[in-house]
């Protein structure tokens, strides 16, 4: 088995403006949807973290702020224990539908970045 070929500069390019659409996506769900704090307190076991008080620092940097305020341990610890893993997937939509509707012969280029 040989390793993979180098990426070809023109798909780093490419991927690095899906990386900042995916980024734009991924906060505007996390810190612009006003239902998300509800819905990551519901679906992990984040509050139940903040009251075991098991690691060097509280999970929270200000105990009655939102995601902003939660250390990234815990977010993802949080996450972890779901096995959800959603923070992996948020923004991956909005990156590649911008790029298939920025061009469609993006879909090609896509398809041959992922042999």
């Amino acid at each position: 088995m040989n390793p993979p070929a180098s990426p070809k500069p023109e798909w780093r390019a490419f991927m690095d403006e899906m990386a900042v659409a995916a980024t734009e996506e991924y906060r505007s769900i996390v810190f612009q949807e006003p239902r998300f704090v509800e819905y990551f307190r519901l679906a992990t076991p984040e509050m139940e973290y903040g009251r075991m008080n098991i690691g060097s620092r509280p999970s929270k940097r200000k105990p009655s702020g939102g995601i902003e305020s939660l250390r990234a341990i815990p977010w993802i610890f949080a996450w972890t224990q779901t096995r959800f893993h959603l923070p992996a997937w948020l923004g991956f939509n909005g990156a590649f539908k911008q790029a298939i509707d920025k061009d469609r012969k993006n879909l090609a280029t896509l398809r041959e970045i992922s042999l």
